[in-house]
This record gives structure tokens, sequence and C-alpha cells, in this order.
């Protein structure tokens, strides 16, 4: 009997943006200039050599070169539009509290976040719709050793979908700006008679810097 495979997967966070805190996030806010994040002693977490996948959005991006800049050493590097942030539509830069008391007085809530993940914005896309989006990544990702720079929603999803998490409870993940949760994939079993416990495992999750 052979040794398993194990490859890892590590998720990291954008640094912190900046915005009005009030509002729902812009579609493409900048890194913050004031925060204090340790962009060092992140990159001495990160193991060396694996693919990157990288959301284009600006505050990703940016992210990945602060990191590259302290000596990030990567096998290769790719922009991934699959990797981008939920879109909340015509809600980009809309006041929270006005919401509340408009469009999402008689919806459904969640306890963890503004939005019910059912619930569609105007031209814009649900919590659940970005985990329907993401699964083909999850998948794909699951023979590689890979880094994803990526944003919060896409974290909760895929951390979701690894762990067989319906969205409501993905939704309730705590991801903090430039934070690292990693996760271990081990293919074993068969389809038919799959090895018990799943084949991914979480190593530990949302690790600030």
């Amino acid at each position: 009997m052979t040794d398993p495979v194990v490859t890892r997967l590590i998720l990291i966070r954008h640094a912190r943006t900046q915005y009005d805190k009030s509002c729902v996030p812009p579609e493409n806010p900048p890194l913050d200039p004031e925060a204090s994040h340790d962009y060092a002693s992140m990159r001495s977490a990160l193991p060396d050599n694996y693919r990157w996948l990288i959301s284009p959005l600006k505050r990703c991006q940016d992210t990945a070169k602060h990191l590259i800049k302290n000596g990030a050493k990567l096998a290769s590097r790719q922009n991934d539009d699959r990797l981008r942030e939920q879109s909340y539509g015509l809600w980009h830069g809309k006041n929270i509290g006005m919401l509340w008391e408009s469009e999402l007085a008689q919806l459904d809530k969640h306890n963890w976040h503004f939005l019910h993940p059912n619930h569609v914005p105007p031209d814009g896309e649900s919590f659940a719709q970005v985990m329907t989006r993401l699964a083909p990544v999850i998948t794909e990702v699951a023979d590689q050793n890979t880094v994803l720079v990526t944003h919060g929603m896409v974290i909760r999803a895929l951390v979701g979908l690894a762990l067989g998490m319906p969205p409501d409870q993905s939704l309730s993940i705590d991801i903090a700006p430039l934070s690292i949760t990693a996760l271990s994939y081990m293919k074993s079993g068969t389809s038919e008679t799959p090895a018990i416990g799943g084949q991914w495992q979480l190593n530990y999750l949302n690790c600030a810097y």
C-alpha cells in the first residue's frame, strides 16, 4: 500500500482596505496606507515554490506585491477572475443602515452578515451564488500545492465547500484582513467507498498579521 499524497491550499485575504465601514464596500477599494500589517512575518509563514492564483482586483494584486517584496518565493503566478469578491451590484458604497431600513427590512436575516446568503442584490450575486461560482475552483486546486490571494467572502466560500458546510454556516466564518487560512487535501478511498472524515482537513483558520 502506497502512502497517500497530501497537497496544501493556503488562503490569504488581502490587507485592510480604506473605505467608510458603515457602507457596503466599494467594488475595488485601495489598501489602507495606515494599516499596521506585518508582511514580513506573514511571508515567513508561507511555504516556498507554490503556484499562486490571485484575484485581479487591485487590493489583492497589491497584497501579493507586498509579500513578494518581502521575499515570498513563487513557483508561478496567475490571475484568476473567479477569485473576485462577491458582487453587491448597485449596493456597492451604499449605507448599510439605510439598506436595513429599506430593501432589507422585510427579508430573512443572518446573525453574522448584513445580507442573507440567498439574497441577490440588484445587479449583484448572493453568497450562495459565490459558492456555486467557486465549486470548480476547490476541485481544481486539490491536486497541486497552491496559494490563493483573494477576498473574505471567497475564503469563507472555499472553506465551506471543502468542509461540506451550507452557505449560512460558511458565511459565519470570520476572515480578518491579511490573514492566512490553510487546508490539506488527501485523495483516499474511492467514489464507491469514500474514506471517513472527508478529503479536506482544516489546518488553521484566520491567522492574522
